[in-house]
């Protein structure tokens, strides 16, 4: 299971290359094209059979091609420019039933996608004929000194006569000459195309933006409001469980161990105290002394669980005292410059390395681990690696999907790739600030 690439909070303006945007205006175009023709079939389909039960099937099934396209277009622009597109929502767990209607409610975003396929046509237009064309005239000018004599470039003259050469502008490029010339326009063509691409780029991420940013914004809105009931109620259960380990665990030990001093006071009364009388009062300052240990043990763990003390020192000495203390053997690697995160993503990441590690040795049965932390896109990305057996999955109410809740009050995300048999590659992905 994979998951896109994390949300990026302000646009972020693509380093557009020389070979990326040719790429990009030919694959765009050829994916647009494919996704017109296939959604726009099956929503006329599923309209045609809308008097039969399969027809919100139909469309359900042509709302998902449509999310698959926009899936991939967003992978393109992340490989080719590195700028995460922010995705539609994703879907709950659930049945076939779920699903359907899942994809046939305006929550998942799903029909903005089939949208944005047929309101997209100008800007596919204009990316094939003006942006590829470019392209493809630049190059084949400049190249033109070795083509020139090809067997198949020539023009039949109304007389009848073969003239071989390229008309163009009222003039006949035939000659080594004149080749060059046009080589050297085709350079000027070659840069204009540069240019170009870069415009056509930046209108076409424009364009996804405000087309799909109603749908994005009421999605995000609902985001929000999961995340701050999840965040009032993780406070609460917070507050729950402090004030029971602090009432049932270190409070009842130091009561404890003020009754057991109150005996060894008592022992210690009167006159003399015999051979019995001191070896009660030796097994009495015995378990006094355990008792003492156990609490403030036990108050070092709840203090601990609040806030890691190494945390005030950094990120990586926290991770290193976690790992070498961990339940298995775990190499570290950090590679975080400065300035560092913030206080809270330092500890939101500190206790998800702790969560990982343990599902890695409870669940995952596995034997060793790796642990990256580093900084990439603007996030800080923490990647826990285990030799376990696999198969880890997000299910409703399990620990990985309190994770995901967990990290999305700050728009963090999880990936995980974790096949039958392992190895298992969790992937969490936070905000530099809070």
């Amino acid at each position: 299971m994979s998951t896109q690439p994390p949300p990026s909070a302000e646009p972020e303006a693509p380093h557009i290359g020389f070979v990326a945007s040719a790429l990009y205006l030919v694959a765009s175009s050829v994916l647009w094209a494919v996704g017109f023709v296939v959604v726009n079939a099956l929503l006329l389909l599923g309209v045609v059979l809308t008097v039969t039960p399969l027809g919100p099937w139909v469309v359900a099934s042509a709302i998902a091609v449509a999310r698959g396209f926009g899936r991939l277009y967003r992978g393109l622009v992340w490989r080719l420019f590195g700028v995460r597109l922010e995705p539609p929502a994703d879907r709950k767990e659930g049945g076939v039933l779920t699903w359907r209607r899942f994809m046939l409610s305006g929550d998942g975003g799903g029909w903005m996608e089939a949208a944005f396929l047929s309101v997209r046509l100008p800007i596919a237009l204009l990316n094939l004929v003006i942006g590829v064309g470019l392209w493809f005239y630049g190059l084949l000018w400049v190249f033109w000194p070795v083509m020139r004599n090809w067997d198949d470039l020539y023009t039949r003259q109304p007389d009848g006569t073969i003239k071989r050469g390229i008309h163009l502008f009222g003039f006949w490029f035939s000659t080594l000459q004149s080749a060059f010339v046009l080589s050297v326009v085709g350079l000027f063509m070659v840069a204009l195309a540069a240019w170009v691409a870069r415009k056509l780029v930046t209108l076409d991420l424009q364009f996804y933006r405000v087309v799909l940013g109603s749908g994005r914004s009421a999605a995000r809105v609902r985001q929000l409001e999961r995340s701050r009931s999840y965040a009032v109620d993780d406070s609460a259960a917070t507050l729950r469980r402090i004030e029971r380990d602090l009432h049932d665990g270190a409070q009842a030990r130091l009561v404890a161990l003020g009754m057991q001093l109150v005996m060894l006071k008592d022992t210690l009364d009167g006159d003399s105290a015999d051979h019995t009388q001191l070896a009660r009062t030796r097994s009495l300052v015995d378990q006094a002394q355990v008792t003492a240990k156990t609490a403030i043990a036990e108050l070092r763990d709840l203090v601990r669980g609040i806030h890691p003390p190494t945390l005030d020192q950094g990120l990586e000495p926290a991770l290193r005292t976690l790992t070498a203390n961990g339940p298995i053997p775990t190499e570290l690697t950090v590679l975080v410059p400065d300035p560092r995160p913030a206080a809270a993503i330092e500890t939101m990441a500190y206790f998800c390395a702790a969560e990982l590690l343990t599902n890695a040795a409870k669940h995952g049965r596995a034997t060793r681990a790796s642990v990256l932390i580093e900084v990439a896109g603007g996030h800080l990305t923490l990647r826990v690696s285990d030799d376990g057996r696999g198969g880890a999955r997000m299910r409703p109410g399990g620990g990985l999907a309190g994770l995901a809740d967990r990290i999305g009050t700050v728009d963090g995300t999880v990936g995980i790739d974790s096949p039958e048999g392992g190895p298992t590659v969790v992937t969490v992905a936070l905000p530099m600030k809070a």
